[in-house]
C-alpha cells in the first residue's frame, strides 16, 4: 500500500489527523497527532496498519490511533477499534493480534497527596522504589500467591486484588469498569496461568516504567478537581501490562486462528470464508 494513505490525509485542526476511507477501508481512520509529526517523525508502517484495520469485517465508528501509537503486530500499538460480531452473514472480526501480546498493557496515573517539596531527596526515593518494585524481563520477585488466588484475580480483577490486600477498595470506582471485565479462568490455558503465577506484581521490561511526575498545568479545572488533581501535585505514572499471562493467552489464540489460514506471500487467506488479510491481524 506504500504511502497511498497520505493522499487521503486531512488535518482536523483539533490535534488529530483523519485518513479518509479509500480502497478496502470500510471506515475512516483517525490519529492523535499533527502533520509535523507525521511528516518528520512517524514510522509509515503504523498508519498503514491502521488503514488495514479499518478494512476489517464489522468495524464500526472509526479506527483510532492514540497519542502513543507506533508500529505493532497487525494493529499499531495504541490502536483502538470496535467490531460488531453480529455484522453481516459471517460476523465481525475478532482479532487477538489486534489486542496484542501484552493484553491490557497501558499507562495509569496514581494521584498522590504530596508535592515535590515534600520529597527532599528524590534520588534516594528513586533508589528505594527500584529496590522494592520487581522489574525486568525475568518476572522474578513478584507476588507470592497460589493457583487459587491467581484464578480469583483473573475472575475478580482489581476487586479481587483489593480483597487479597494488594489494592484498596476506595480506588475501584475510579478505575474503568471498576477494574473488572467479564472473564473466566477456565478459558485460559494452564501454561498461561503458570506464567501469570510467576510474574504477577512485576513491572516488566521494554517501554514499561514507573515515573514520579508533577502536575505542571491544569487546563480543565472542573475535570482536574473531579480527579483530585492540582498544579504542583506529585503523581506516579505506571506503565505495565499482563506480562507472561497475557503473552501466552494471545499466543494460544493467534496459533488457533492461524491454523485456519494459508499463507500466500504477504497475504493470509481463509479458504472457507473467502476472506484475506494483508497483515497478520
Amino acid at each position: 500500500m506504500g504511502e497511498e494513505w497520505r493522499n487521503h490525509l486531512v488535518d482536523e485542526g483539533d490535534g488529530t489527523m483523519r485518513i479518509k476511507a479509500h480502497g478496502r477501508m470500510k471506515v475512516d481512520a483517525r490519529l492523535v497527532t499533527d502533520r509535523a509529526h507525521l511528516d518528520k517523525h512517524a514510522d509509515d508502517r503504523g498508519p498503514e496498519q491502521l488503514v488495514n484495520a479499518a478494512a476489517l469485517p464489522g468495524i464500526v465508528g472509526e479506527a483510532w490511533a492514540m497519542a502513543d501509537w507506533h508500529y505493532g503486530y497487525g494493529l499499531p500499538i495504541g490502536g483502538v477499534i470496535a467490531t460488531d460480531t453480529e455484522a453481516g452473514e459471517q460476523g465481525g472480526a475478532i482479532s487477538p493480534g489486534g489486542v496484542g501480546f501484552d493484553i491490557n498493557c497501558g499507562v495509569r496515573m496514581l494521584a498522590l497527596d504530596a508535592t515535590e517539596s515534600d520529597i527532599p531527596n528524590l534520588k534516594k526515593l528513586a533508589g528505594r522504589l527500584a529496590g522494592r518494585i520487581p522489574a525486568g524481563a525475568s518476572g522474578k520477585g513478584g507476588l507470592d500467591i497460589n493457583a487459587q488466588q491467581l484464578d480469583d484475580l483473573i475472575n475478580g480483577g482489581a476487586h479481587a486484588a483489593a480483597e487479597l490486600g494488594f489494592g484498596y477498595h476506595e480506588d475501584l470506582p475510579h478505575i474503568e469498569s471498576s477494574g473488572r471485565l467479564a472473564t473466566e479462568h477456565a478459558s485460559i490455558s494452564q501454561r498461561a496461568r503458570e506464567r501469570g503465577l510467576r510474574a504477577l506484581g512485576t513491572l516488566g521490561s521494554g517501554n514499561h516504567f514507573l515515573e514520579l511526575q508533577t502536575v505542571g498545568k491544569t487546563v480543565d479545572a472542573s475535570t482536574a478537581e473531579a480527579w483530585g488533581l492540582y498544579e504542583g501535585q506529585l503523581v506516579a505514572m505506571i506503565h505495565s501490562g499482563s506480562r507472561g499471562l497475557g503473552h501466552q493467552v494471545c499466543s494460544d489464540h493467534v496459533r488457533a486462528l492461524e491454523g485456519r489460514y494459508k499463507s500466500r506471500g504477504d497475504t493470509w487467506v481463509e479458504e472457507e470464508w473467502g476472506y484475506t488479510l494483508t497483515d497478520r491481524q
